[in-house]
C-alpha cells in the first residue's frame, strides 16, 4: 500500500479518488475570469453559522480535513486549476493540478474577540477581500472558532468561473445536508489520486486555431482581453476596451424604470478592501406583512432595503431627488431568459417618506416583470444550484451577459439578491446550522451588494460594501430591521389593496 503523502496525494490506486479530464473552459465562463480586476474580484464567499457547542464532536481542523476529504470524487473542481493560453488568445483550460495540496486550501483560525460583535465581520472582510491564487484550484475553506455562545462558522470561498463550471455542486453545498452524521473518518486519509495530465502546448496552439477559423467574430472578441494583459495598456486603453467587449446579445434586464440613475457615495470606483455585515428577519413576522400587504417576500426584502438605503442616505446628507435603482435577479420560467435568472431593474422609491407607498411600487414592477416571463416555485428556485451556493450561480449568470462584464457604470445603485433556503434543519460538521450569509461580489460603479437566504425561520441578510465608501455599513444592516418593524406598524395603501 502507497501511504499519501501531507498533501493526501498519491499514485491512484483501486478504489481511489478519480482525475478528471483535462477541457477548455467554456465561453460564458471565461467572461466570468475576464472581468476580474485587482479591485473587483471575482469570487463569492458563503459564510454558515452552527452550533458548535451542542454537536457531537469537537469541531477542528483534522475534522474539517476527514469531510473534505470523504466528498473530493463528488466535487472534482476542487482539485482542478486554470492553464493560460499564452497571450489571451484563447480561452483558458481546465486541469487537474499538480501536486494538489488539500491543505493550503483549508485554514483553521479563530475570531480575535469573541465578545466583539465586530470582530467576525471584520475577520469576514479581511479574507473576502483577498484574490484567490490562479495557479491553484480556485477556492479556499476556513473553520473559524471562538463565536459567542459556542457557535463556530465555515467560510468557503470559491471563484464564479469554478463555481458555474461544478453547475453549483460546490464543497459548501456538499458540506451541508439534513443529517448531523458525518461521512468522514481516518480511512480518507488513505485514499490516493493521481492527476491526469494537463494540455499540452500542441493542444492548446491547435485548439487556438481552430477556434479562430471556425469563429472569426468570436476571436476578434479576444483582443481587449490580450491588450489588456499587455503591462500599463489597460489604464489608458480601458474605456475603447470596454467598448469593444460589448457585443449583440439579449439583455438580462426585464423591467426597467425610466428615469435618470442617480449616483451617491458608493457609486463609484471601489478599492481593493470590504466590508460585511449581517442581520436577520423573522420569515414567520414576514409571512404576516406579506398576507396583510398582498405582496411577496421579494417586494418586502426589497422596499426593506430602499427604506434602510433612503434612512442612510438622509443621514450622510446625500439623498438624491431622483429614487435609487436596485438590481433584483429574478428567476423566471422564460426559456430566452439566462438558464432561468433575469433581473428587473426596480425604483428603490427613495424619493417616497412612506414605507406602504414604497412597497406599493416595488410591487407593481416586480409582478410585471414575473407576469411577462413566468415565475419559479420556490421548489423550482431551490432546485437550480444544488445547495446553498445558488446566489453566487444567480451572480455568475448575470455577469456573464450584464453590463458589469464590461466594465461599464451600472444603470443601477445596488444589487438585492435573495433565494430560498431548506425549511428543515440542516447540518455542517455534524453541527446544527443556525444561518447563512451570502458573501457577495461588488464592482466599480456599485460598491454596495445585498444578499439573503432563507435558513428555517429565518432570513439571514448579507451586506457587502467597499471599505471606504460605507464606513457605517453595519449601521445600516441594522437599520434593515428598523425598517421592517416600520412596514410591520403601517397599514396597506389603497393601491394595494386594489391589487
Amino acid at each position: 500500500m502507497v501511504v499519501p503523502d501531507a498533501r493526501g496525494c498519491g499514485p491512484e490506486t483501486g478504489g481511489g479518488l478519480t482525475a478528471v479530464p483535462t477541457a477548455q473552459i467554456t465561453r460564458g465562463h471565461s467572461r466570468l475570469l475576464a472581468i476580474e480586476t485587482p479591485t473587483a474580484l471575482g469570487h463569492t464567499s458563503t459564510l454558515t453559522i452552527v452550533d458548535a457547542a451542542n454537536a457531537p464532536h469537537r469541531l477542528n481542523a483534522t475534522l474539517l480535513r476527514q469531510e473534505v476529504m470523504a466528498r473530493l470524487d463528488d466535487h472534482p473542481m476542487l482539485r482542478q486549476s486554470l492553464v493560460e493560453v499564452p497571450f489571451n488568445l484563447d480561452r483558458p483550460w481546465w486541469r487537474d493540478h499538480p501536486g494538489f495540496d488539500l491543505n493550503y486550501h483549508l485554514r483553521h483560525i479563530a475570531v480575535p474577540d469573541p465578545d466583539d460583535p465586530d470582530s467576525l465581520a471584520e475577520l469576514v472582510a479581511r479574507i473576502h477581500s483577498r484574490p484567490l491564487d490562479r495557479g491553484r484550484p480556485l477556492w479556499e475553506l476556513y473553520l473559524i472558532s471562538g463565536l459567542a455562545d459556542g457557535r463556530a462558522a465555515l467560510l468557503f470561498k470559491m471563484h464564479l468561473a469554478a463555481l458555474a463550471a461544478s453547475t453549483g455542486n460546490s464543497l459548501c453545498a456538499g458540506l451541508i445536508s439534513d443529517s448531523p452524521d458525518l461521512l468522514g473518518g481516518p480511512a480518507d486519509e488513505l485514499r490516493n489520486w493521481m492527476p491526469a495530465p494537463g494540455p499540452s502546448l500542441h493542444d492548446i496552439g491547435t485548439r487556438a486555431w481552430l477556434n479562430a477559423l471556425v469563429d472569426p467574430m468570436r476571436t476578434l472578441a479576444t483582443v481587449p482581453r490580450t491588450l489588456n494583459s499587455v503591462p500599463g495598456l489597460r489604464s489608458v486603453l480601458n474605456p475603447a476596451l470596454a467598448l469593444m467587449n460589448q457585443r449583440s446579445q439579449r439583455s438580462i434586464v426585464i423591467a426597467e424604470q425610466s428615469g435618470i440613475t442617480p449616483r451617491t457615495s458608493f457609486n463609484g470606483r471601489i478599492g481593493p478592501h470590504r466590508r460585511w455585515a449581517g442581520a436577520e428577519l423573522d420569515l414567520r413576522r414576514i409571512a404576516d406583512v406579506r398576507a396583510r400587504f398582498g405582496v411577496s417576500t421579494v417586494d418586502v426584502l426589497t422596499a426593506v432595503c430602499g427604506g434602510a438605503l433612503r434612512w442612510w442616505l438622509l443621514q450622510h446628507d446625500e439623498l438624491p431627488r431622483e429614487s435609487l435603482k436596485a438590481l433584483v435577479p429574478l428567476s423566471v420560467t422564460d426559456p430566452e431568459a439566462i438558464e432561468g435568472i433575469a433581473g428587473a431593474v426596480v425604483s428603490l422609491s427613495t424619493n417616497l417618506h412612506r414605507i406602504p407607498e414604497r412597497l406599493a411600487i416595488v410591487h407593481e414592477q416586480i409582478g410585471e416583470a414575473v407576469a411577462r416571463h413566468g415565475a419559479m416555485t420556490a421548489a423550482e428556485i431551490r432546485g437550480i444550484g444544488g445547495g446553498t451556493p445558488l446566489l453566487g450561480i444567480v451572480a455568475s449568470r448575470l455577469l456573464e451577459r450584464s453590463p458589469l462584464a464590461d466594465r461599464l457604470m451600472p444603470p443601477f445603485n445596488t444589487t438585492i439578491t435573495s433565494v430560498p433556503g431548506s425549511k428543515e434543519p440542516q447540518y455542517a460538521l455534524g453541527a446544527e446550522v443556525t444561518g447563512i450569509y451570502p458573501v457577495l461580489g461588488v464592482v466599480d460603479g456599485m460598491g454596495l451588494h445585498i444578499g439573503a437566504i432563507s435558513v428555517g425561520d429565518r432570513l439571514c441578510l448579507s451586506l457587502v460594501s467597499d471599505r471606504e465608501q460605507i464606513p457605517d455599513l453595519s449601521d445600516l444592516a441594522a437599520r434593515l430591521v428598523d425598517e421592517f418593524e416600520l412596514l410591520e406598524q403601517a397599514t396597506p395603501t389603497t393601491r394595494l389593496r386594489a391589487s
